[in-house]
């Protein structure tokens, strides 16, 4: 069913609550508003809040750059990213009076954004009379720390526009993007930590003895979010807000796709993962299409979007195995039954597939009868495709054993994986990207293999095509990139040691899901301040000792094969204002207890099992637990992503967003300026309103960071732009935020 979700802990009802307040905090009584969004904005509206719940406090939602009629009695809200482009159409809503007056509720910029700031002080913008009288002179300018894009509850975007940012960031020839991805990751964690109130201690993965390039990703990330987050306070001083003394000092780990390799490889059996990664539409297009009938006995096609926090039964269904969903499905299909005995005869149902009929025919019911139609047959569209091709048959038991280190749920170790991966290549029933997985999970377990014998595993894949053996080639050269040399260059070499953080639970019911993400580990150690200082530095504060729990300094007694969560809800780590049941009661008053916020950021992407880790923390502790990245990493992307960052790939082939924002410039359409009136102004000349500047250049993002504070930071303004920094410095005081 569906039904608002109204968490208070949920950080889509947090963005929600914060636009709208923002956009009633500018009206006045009596007075009309029209809401103005650009394609940033929109997507992001979208995401939090339906557009009857923004008709409710404004007249109008206008898109910036389409042609709009002429309304001198409306005043307008300009919700949009500051960017040239949107910063010369409103330039043209001024020149045609378009609006009575303008109010801004501007993204935030930060200092590396340059050419930004530099048009938006010109005396084209607001030092412009005309503009700054429209913007009441610049009263009516206001900052919406809203740069991040809630997904799910507890999982988050830094935008929506980044299908998969492995390219960005380990592809050499897109070393020209490092720092502004960098920049744009770090203003969303700045957003998200003034909406929450939360001023956090930042600790970053350091890998040691690294091999790859960019093994001083995170901590670049950590650099940029402290210096732009110290930038805020300095310039807010109600920042941070006061409540913050009330509760533990949040946390925020940054960490990056390197951290854990199996977790994007394995097949994952809880319902979003699977269906996410073996359902066709969804792994393409996020978009599910399934037959619907309705009380009339008409069938109709429909296209769903599974990502709906207000769907109940998807919500509760999501994060259970298959198996469970399938047993918890089937009980919500009798409940609904149960609702309308007199119209149906139970006798006559004797399959799931006679009580979908009965649910079809069910009146009054129309909403619960479409969402269960949908899950019902997703549920069994997952159960049939495992069944077709045998992964949890076969593929997910030799995927856990080698996770495992070789050992079998029965705790033997098996010696004989080689001989079971031969076998499974063999089958017809895999699909060759299952293959693929299947082999590089083996690379990883087995410490990397030579050259040869991957040359001898494809063969076994069964591929004849050159230039998919070629495709299948890079995905085990390329590993190297993310820290793991998986093609040793000799038979002699040792296997590859490399420091694994996933835990392994044989408590569980289910073989195929023994498999706990390394970032769980890692966040249940961050949270009682027990992770390895070398491995995950902090990056300046460090908590004072009486903040910490006593199992801070202690021995750490817990189960490192994560067998157990009992060391979670022992009373004795919790912090003293923490409840002392073991339960965490999900009613008003208990959310509203003052919790610790833990948040995470994952560069390079997350997974499916890592989104679901994110939740199971947060209801196995007293604390609330968020996850973010530029993208979510299905198996299938992970393999993208291996290939797009060889070296072959040029930046101008990955046909990348955020490239082609810097390097394209967007005219404003010339219906903007059209009126009644006949005067048309002149476009600005386009070397004053060029693309966005990507800042000064650095040849080595990932070169070791330097003492000076004037080099640590990788967005840092060029010392021979001190001066005109501080000329400006009173007028971007309010722009940077």
């Amino acid at each position: 069913m569906s039904h608002r979700n109204t968490d208070p802990c949920s950080l889509i009802n947090l963005q929600r609550q914060y636009i709208l307040d923002q956009i009633k905090g500018i009206q006045a009584q009596g007075t009309l508003y029209a809401l103005i969004i650009d394609d940033r904005t929109e997507s992001l509206l979208n995401q939090v809040i339906s557009k009857d719940s923004v008709l409710r406090v404004v007249t109008s939602i206008e898109k910036l750059d389409t042609k709009r009629r002429q309304q001198s009695f409306i005043e307008a809200i300009y919700f949009v990213e500051l960017t040239p482009y949107t910063i010369k159409c409103m330039i043209a809503d001024v020149e045609t009076n378009r609006y009575k007056k303008g109010h801004g509720l501007f993204l935030p910029l930060v200092q590396g954004e340059m050419e930004v700031s530099h048009l938006y002080n010109s005396p084209k913008f607001m030092n412009n009379p005309k503009v700054l009288n429209y913007f009441n002179n610049g009263e009516s300018v206001n900052f919406i720390n809203s740069s991040f894009h809630p997904i799910e509850s507890r999982v988050f975007l830094a935008d929506d526009k980044t299908p998969n940012s492995m390219p960005i960031y380990y592809n050499e020839n897109c070393a020209e993007l490092v720092l502004p991805q960098i920049r744009i990751a770090a203003k969303s964690l700045v957003n998200l930590m003034v909406l929450t109130g939360e001023y956090p201690l930042i600790r970053f993965y350091s890998p040691q003895n690294p091999t790859h390039k960019a093994s001083r990703l995170p901590e670049l990330l950590a650099d940029e979010f402290q210096r732009q987050i110290d930038n805020y306070a300095r310039l807010n001083h109600d920042y941070p807000p006061p409540s913050i003394q009330d509760k533990p000092r949040s946390i925020l780990l940054i960490t990056d796709r390197t951290l854990d390799l199996f977790a994007p490889l394995l097949h994952e059996f809880s319902y979003q993962a699977m269906a996410m990664d073996i359902v066709h539409s969804l792994e393409r297009d996020g978009v599910y299409c399934f037959k619907s009938e309705n009380e009339k006995g008409e069938v109709k096609e429909v296209k769903a979007t599974l990502e709906n926090e207000n769907d109940e039964d998807w919500v509760s269904l999501r994060h259970l195995h298959i198996i469970e969903s399938s047993e918890l499905i089937m009980n919500k299909i009798n409940e609904l039954i149960k609702k309308n005995p007199l119209m149906v005869d139970r006798t006559k149902a004797t399959t799931s597939s006679d009580l979908m009929f009965i649910v079809a025919h069910l009146k009054g019911f129309d909403e619960e009868r479409k969402q269960i139609t949908l899950h019902k047959n997703l549920i069994d569209e997952c159960l049939d495709i495992n069944a077709n091709r045998k992964l949890a048959e076969f593929a997910a038991d030799f995927e856990q054993n080698c996770t495992a280190g070789g050992t079998s749920f029965e705790g033997v170790k098996n010696k004989q994986l080689a001989n079971d991966l031969i076998d499974l290549l063999a089958r017809d029933d895999l699909h060759v990207n299952d293959k693929m997985r299947l082999v590089l999970i083996y690379g990883l377990y087995r410490g990397g293999l030579i050259d040869a014998d991957f040359v001898k595993l494809v063969k076994f894949i069964g591929v004849r095509d050159r230039q998919i053996i070629s495709l299948i080639s890079r995905c085990f050269t390329n590993l190297h990139k993310l820290g793991f040399p998986v093609i040793k260059s000799s038979v002699k070499d040792k296997p590859l040691k490399k420091e694994s953080f996933h835990t392994i639970n044989n408590e569980g019911t289910y073989n195929t899901s023994r498999f706990d993400p390394g970032l769980k580990a890692v966040l249940q150690k961050a949270t009682k301040y027990q992770l390895d200082e070398e491995w995950f530095p902090y990056f300046r504060d460090k908590p004072l000792e009486d903040d910490m729990p006593a199992s801070a300094t202690s021995s750490n007694n817990s189960n490192q094969n994560g067998t157990t969560n009992s060391s979670l809800r022992n009373p004795r780590i919790k912090a003293s204002w923490a409840q002392t049941s073991n339960k965490v009661s999900s009613n008003i008053n208990s959310v509203n207890r003052p919790k610790q916020r833990i948040f995470c950021y994952v560069a390079g992407g997350v997974t499916y099992s890592e989104m679901r880790s994110i939740y199971e923390l947060s209801n196995a502790t007293n604390k609330d637990f968020y996850l973010g990245s530029e993208s979510i990493l299905k198996p299938r992307d992970f393999l993208i992503g291996l290939q797009s960052i060889d070296t072959v790939k040029s930046i101008n082939d990955l046909n990348l967003n955020l490239y082609n924002e810097m390097t394209s410039s967007k005219e404003v359409p010339i219906e903007l300026f059209e009126t009644n009136q006949p005067k048309i102004p002149q476009p600005a000349a386009s070397s004053d309103l060029t693309g966005i500047n990507t800042g000064p250049q650095t040849p080595s993002h990932y070169q070791k960071r330097m003492s000076g504070s004037e080099t640590s930071s990788p967005s840092a303004i060029p010392s021979e732009n001190k001066q005109t920094k501080d000329k400006k410095r009173s007028k971007l005081k309010k722009l940077f935020r």
